[in-house]
């Protein structure tokens, strides 16, 4: 598995550092680094999507086959696959891409976190021959007032508040756009109706600020590339909305079964005053 990752790590140091001849900044390589992995991926982003959209699609009838088939677990399961087949929902379009990614993810962590300091670039994976390992070896790395191979902590530690205010804008930058992409996703008719499907997107909501947490200790280049994968992920979205449409809004409850109180059926009656009634009629 080491030598998997080594394998990445070395195609994507080589590429960092061809971008760098391109364009001789180090920031603006990450960027176009950036954008080559998202277009690679593209392909599998989109299988991922669709797939996910057609499981939200089939809840309802998921949850109908469970309650018809309770006692049937094997019935239920062949009636399960059956629907994810005709909808295009197999588990494997949600969880194969995720599969591809996260290896491609772990290795060019390790290239930006070597190329953070001189002492550790030997480990990046970008070649000694190119121009981007001597430029860091010199100390190079500067971006928009930033060193990208620093953290915002060590800046506002040893530089104070006014050094540390490009690293905050980025930072600022990364979760304001994954905010705008998770209201983007989301349907336009408000909340979802689901308990778990709510709580689900809570946490969801939670996220860009932890990753905004982290990344006050994470060097600069790793939160650059962060910032950047959100803006492009946002235009693939915007993307794929317009391939397929915007996801559909989630069934609405079923009143009769949530207010039992409501409706000419379940209005209470008063059996015991009509059997008062009768009672007395008897005894007259």
């Amino acid at each position: 598995m080491g030598a998997f990752f080594d394998g990445i790590k070395q195609v994507l140091g080589w590429f960092l550092g061809v971008f760098y001849d391109v364009v001789p900044n180090y920031g603006i390589a990450i960027i176009m680094l950036t954008i080559l992995i998202n277009l690679v991926l593209f392909p599998l982003t989109l299988k991922q999507t669709r797939s996910t959209r057609a499981f939200q699609t089939i809840q309802p009838e998921i949850k109908r086959l469970q309650a018809k088939y309770k006692d049937e677990p094997q019935a239920l399961q062949a009636e399960m696959m059956k629907i994810q087949k005709e909808a295009g929902a197999t588990p494997g379009g949600c969880l194969i891409p995720l599969l591809v990614q996260m290896p491609i993810w772990f290795a060019l962590f390790r290239v930006l976190r070597g190329a953070a300091t001189a002492e550790t670039i030997s480990d990046s994976g970008i070649p000694a021959s190119s121009k981007l390992y001597q430029h860091l070896v010199e100390g190079g790395g500067h971006f928009l007032g930033m060193d990208l191979g620093f953290h915002p902590a060590d800046v506002y530690a040893s530089d104070g508040l006014v050094s540390t205010i490009p690293y905050l804008v980025l930072i600022a930058l990364m979760v304001g756009v994954q905010f705008v992409q998770q209201w983007h996703a989301q349907p336009r008719d408000g909340r979802p109706q689901d308990k778990q499907a709510q709580q689900m997107q809570t946490i969801t909501k939670f996220m860009p600020l932890f990753i905004g947490f982290i990344s006050w200790s994470f060097p600069a280049g790793l939160t650059l590339y962060w910032a950047t994968s959100n803006i492009f992920r946002l235009g693939q979205q915007a993307l794929i909305f317009r391939l397929d449409g915007r996801p559909a809004p989630p069934p609405p409850k079923d009143e009769s079964k949530e207010s039992p109180t409501e409706g000419p059926e379940s209005r209470p009656t008063r059996p015991q005053a009509s059997s008062k009634k009768k009672q007395r009629r008897r005894r007259g």
